[in-house]
């Protein structure tokens, strides 16, 4: 079975869904599955990275340099599709082609496979961007062919029961779904037998408490509001310490940069002196394995996949509430994390001040989430899942061929 991945952007651009992509590429090929993933590039050049049972296909996408950045982008999509398309023709090989989160690739994918009658999967990946009801709600001079193309694929996946709803609600086919949450490699995200040392490694202090939140600085992750619920808990603990993890440098007055310089001057100095911004980096597993709690006030996620990393990790996960995704993970019983509403910088440092305040608890609900994932989110599980698929969606398309 040849199964290409298809997603625009993909190390070393950093992007979650890519590194998500990767992740189950590696497990795919353990299985025996021949897998490519097919990513943009600058540049006009086509360039393979052959690794262990996978390989990485960057296809050049750089319109003129002259052109002015909004057009460049845009073009770089459509250019981006076009050589997908281009590419895919010229190695004929493929049983499934998976898209991943809404870019113009879908379109070259899916004049491929109706031109090759090869089944086309679309994975849905955030709410409000390319969720099944916004998708076919959004009005733009293109709309009616994105329409036409998103009722058209083989096969959906959404990663979380809100996509899953919001798909229902397009009135898409729901024996054409399938709901496969992220995985983990839970052999990875596991606690460390000796915190101190990676603290120590980490540069970290050994002895005092640390939170640790992962994802970009900007908006839509919440940290406004981690930054205004910092100084209550400083005040309270002023011993503890707060490691930020994630994209924290964006383009020169951008309006991500500003609102992260905003959000920073508010914080007063004492408060501030125990940030630790950390940046992208590629040992997450480490910083999460020194940690006492994780912190995640996302405001809007498809999935969320740092917080089953931090759960496999044995942390207690503080996070703000969304629901059919933090329900969906942490259930209702309160056993696996601590959810708290939107918005609600209080409330968030209330319940980080009462994890503190009780270690043993807080070991229990992270012992009791670790087995949480083990049993429903390990990497190799939803592996099986998408080869099952995968082979459901190769005979469907035999079937209707008469093959």
């Amino acid at each position: 079975m040849r199964i290409a991945m298809i997603i625009q952007r993909f190390r070393p651009a950093f992007s979650g869904q890519g590194i998500q992509v990767e992740l189950l590429s590696q497990v795919l090929a353990r299985r025996g599955i021949d897998v490519s993933i097919i990513t943009a590039a600058d540049g006009r050049d086509r360039s393979v990275e052959r690794l262990e049972g996978y390989s990485v296909i960057r296809v050049g996408a750089d319109p003129p340099g002259f052109l002015p950045a909004r057009w460049r982008q845009r073009l770089r999509g459509a250019e981006f599709a076009a050589r997908v398309f281009s590419f895919l023709k010229s190695d004929r090989s493929y049983d499934v082609i998976h898209v991943h989160a809404l870019t113009d690739a879908l379109y070259g994918s899916y004049a491929w496979c109706w031109w090759s009658q090869v089944p086309l999967v679309f994975e849905m990946t955030l709410l409000g961007v390319d969720d099944a009801s916004t998708l076919l709600r959004t009005q733009h001079r293109f709309a009616w062919l994105r329409r036409r193309i998103v009722r058209r694929c083989d096969g959906y996946v959404t990663l979380s029961p809100a996509l899953q709803e919001r798909y229902c609600e397009a009135g898409l086919p729901p024996a054409k779904l399938r709901l496969v949450p992220q995985g983990v490699d839970v052999r990875r995200f596991a606690p460390s037998e000796s915190k101190l040392v990676v603290r120590q490694a980490l540069g970290l202090p050994t002895h005092k408490p640390v939170i640790v939140f992962v994802g970009s600085l900007i908006h839509r992750k919440g940290i406004d509001v981690l930054l205004r619920a910092w100084p209550e808990v400083c005040a309270a603990r002023p011993e503890a310490r707060l490691v930020l993890v994630g994209r924290n440098q964006f383009l020169e007055r951008s309006a991500d940069a500003r609102f992260l310089e905003q959000q920073l001057a508010q914080v007063p100095a004492g408060a501030q002196s125990k940030v630790h911004q950390v940046g992208v980096c590629d040992d997450v597993d480490r910083w999460l394995q020194a940690a006492d709690l994780f912190v995640f006030p996302s405001r809007r996620e498809g999935f969320g996949t740092v917080m089953i990393e931090a759960m496999a990790c044995g942390l207690p996960c503080i996070v703000t509430e969304q629901p059919g995704i933090t329900d969906f993970i942490f259930g209702a019983a309160g056993d696996r994390g601590v959810v708290v509403p939107q918005e609600n910088h209080a409330a968030l440092a209330a319940a980080v001040l009462e994890m503190l305040r009780h270690p043993e608890r807080a070991a229990k609900i992270g012992l009791a989430a670790r087995d949480d994932v083990i049993r429903r989110f390990d990497i190799e599980q939803i592996s099986a899942r998408y080869v099952d698929y995968y082979t459901d969606l190769i005979a469907g398309v035999k079937t209707s061929l008469g093959v």
